[in-house]
């Protein structure tokens, strides 16, 4: 099984072995989760201190609604 046949909309018979790949097609490379090691801040008020000590910016993420877009 191949990325084309998981994606081409047809169905997979599971078993042990195409369980693994499937599963190893959908986990997040570990170059996808590099942000994972990024120190974010989730206090603005800490964010702003910490920012003003370090002499960087903040990038400040802000949204109105349900975080999985369900409003």
């Amino acid at each position: 099984m191949d990325a084309a046949a998981l994606g081409g909309g047809g169905e997979v018979a599971l078993s042990g072995a195409t369980f693994r790949e499937v599963l190893a097609y959908v986990m997040p490379r570990p170059e996808e989760l590099r942000w994972q090691g990024i120190p974010w801040e989730t206090d603005l008020w800490a964010a702003r201190r910490l920012a003003q000590e370090t002499g960087k910016p903040i990038f400040l993420w802000t949204m109105n609604g349900n975080p999985l877009g369900c409003t």
